[in-house]
């Protein structure tokens, strides 16, 4: 049902000025949860879909999820909304859910900024990783769920034209695909075509982040954070891993175990003839 939103991501503040009220022309708008793709006897990735007949403009993604396990990272590269300039995942493992943000255009106007509807159907916007603590644990329950202070829902955000003026509209799409069987657990996920480095999250952060990169190949890498001086912090990954998907944790923390000072960080990955680099935000 479209509606006005009084609050939602403190960032979709700063970009959404109005939510007026609107009828759906549409019957398409749906938010879908992928299957299990194992990786690993206990590490799996589920993808999230959506289905729209709007360009989306922003997203407000609010999931729960069942215990036994525990969410790692949430990527974006290679899906639909790589090129968004807001990606902001606030994992609460404590609280079993994360909080999703996407906006198409924060920093300047830009072309193709919003979401187009996919030909194929639906657009993947976001990869959960997980890591399986319960042998046990048959069926991963993910469902949307709603809070206050800050105001969180199942949410895709669009403009709507009228008379050539914008009107920011909301809609709350319908969410399938809730249940996902662990039963087999025989790795699945296919291997990533290429490797990758994705942005840390969450960023800013305190005092804790995760960041997320992608092995086509088995590699040895190094992984290692640099000051705005280029001056060597810490090594975070240091040795020889498998293809796949791989997450590793900065604490805040120097190569001695001292909580480094707030500002800007850079985070440079080596893995065979492959490097990239990217910056992160300490902030206390």
């Amino acid at each position: 049902m479209k509606r006005s939103i009084a609050l939602t991501l403190a960032i979709l503040m700063l970009v959404v000025p109005a939510m007026l009220v609107a009828k759906d022309a549409g019957n398409r708008d749906v938010f879908r949860v992928g299957k299990a793709e194992f990786s690993s006897p206990t590490e799996f990735t589920v993808s999230l879909q959506v289905i729209h007949d709007e360009d989306l403009a922003a997203m407000d993604i609010p999931l729960s999820f069942s215990k036994g396990v525990t969410l790692n990272s949430v990527t974006f590269e290679g899906t639909a909304v790589k090129d968004f300039d807001a990606k902001i995942a606030g994992i609460e493992n404590e609280k079993n859910r994360v909080v999703i943000g996407l906006i198409g255009m924060v920093n300047s106007l830009k072309e193709n900024a919003n979401l187009k509807p996919a030909p194929n159907g639906d657009n993947t916007v976001a990869v959960l990783h997980f890591t399986l603590n319960d042998p046990d644990l048959k069926t991963l329950e993910i469902a949307p769920f709603s809070d206050v202070n800050p105001n969180h829902e199942l949410m895709y955000v669009y403009n709507e034209w009228i008379n050539n003026v914008p009107n920011v509209q909301s809609l709350n799409p319908d969410f399938q695909g809730g249940s996902i069987t662990l039963d087999s657990r025989t790795p699945t996920a296919t291997l990533p075509t290429e490797f990758a480095l994705s942005q840390n999250v969450p960023n800013p952060f305190n005092p804790s982040t995760i960041v997320a990169y992608a092995l086509p190949k088995d590699a040895q890498v190094n992984l290692s954070i640099y000051n705005v001086l280029g001056q060597h912090v810490t090594t975070l990954v240091d040795e020889m891993q498998r293809a796949g998907q791989q997450t590793v944790t900065w604490d805040g923390t120097d190569a001695g175990g001292v909580s480094v000072a707030s500002g800007v960080y850079f985070y440079k990955i080596r893995a065979g003839d492959y490097s990239n680099t990217k910056k992160m935000l300490l902030l206390k």
